[in-house]
């Protein structure tokens, strides 16, 4: 668990103290070997409101176990999230599948997608606002929010222009809405207008899994990422204005080992200041 302040000078008040769960790179294998793990660390926790960044499983063949954890989440004012790549992903069950999905990415090749249609139907009707490049507005604290959700941008799935909505959107004599945008890759935020311009507030992401395997006292390798950097592969970063929370993740990619470099589940707290 890590717990983050987030502040924000002109935060609307009654957004003060808002308590966001943020989950992202659940990498739920299709064993359900980690479910037991990530509902016990989630159970004890108080939230408002719950945003789900992708990769919630490694391959196709985990949608089932992932639907039967992430459909038991519950927030008062919902559970919005937004897809990874591998949640596209062609099913992966056997050795060979592994051996020949994981050479593919060494090589580059382009990865098979299947569509995730019947996964995304199962996270919705247990209510879970699924966002794919598209946006939605809500009502907190007599405050009106706006939620977009692009696609994972590392496979140019991300289409900013419609998953948040134009400056000026806003109802007749209301200030700018406080906005926030999911999305997989954090590299999408380098692509958004300043918040100054109808750029998003607050950018929910993961995806680089803070490196997964860290050199201690060097940093991360691998991050699959432009916008982190060796030493700091997650954390919060500010781009143009906008506060960029890149999340570790929960679960592991390719390989199902970490080093140096703990599985996370957020809580954010938002804040005047």
């Amino acid at each position: 668990m890590t717990e983050r302040r987030l502040a924000f000078a002109e935060l609307p008040p009654g957004l003060d103290g808002l308590r966001i769960l943020h989950v992202s790179d659940t990498h739920f294998p299709a064993s359900g070997d980690s479910v037991g793990r990530f509902l016990d660390a989630i159970a004890p926790l108080e939230y408002d409101l719950i945003l789900c960044t992708g990769d919630y499983v490694e391959t196709a063949a985990g949608w089932d176990t992932a639907a039967d954890a992430l459909t038991q989440l519950r927030a008062p004012l919902g559970v919005y999230a937004t897809l990874g790549a591998h949640d596209y992903c062609a099913p992966v069950r056997t050795l060979e599948e592994w051996l020949s999905f994981n050479l593919d990415r060494l090589r580059g090749s382009p990865r098979r997608f299947v569509d995730p249609s019947p996964f995304v139907e199962r996270l919705e009707s247990a209510g879970i606002d699924v966002l794919r490049n598209e946006w939605r507005s809500l009502e907190i604290g007599g405050e009106l929010v706006r939620i977009g959700g692009a696609g994972d941008d590392s496979v140019r799935m991300a289409r900013l222009e419609s998953a948040m909505p134009p400056p000026g959107h806003r109802p007749p004599g209301q200030p700018d809405v406080f906005s926030m945008l999911l999305t997989h890759a954090p590299d999408a935020a380098l692509r958004l207008p300043p918040q100054t311009e109808g750029g998003p507030s607050l950018v929910l992401c993961g995806h680089t899994h803070g490196g997964q395997i860290r050199v201690p006292g060097w940093g991360a390798p691998l991050r699959h990422s432009m916008l982190v950097g060796r030493e700091q592969a997650s954390g919060v970063f500010t781009v143009n204005g906008s506060q960029v929370v890149v999340s570790r993740g929960f679960g592991t990619a390719h390989v199902p080992f970490r080093f140096a470099c703990r599985p996370e589940i957020s809580l954010l707290r938002l804040e005047r200041g």
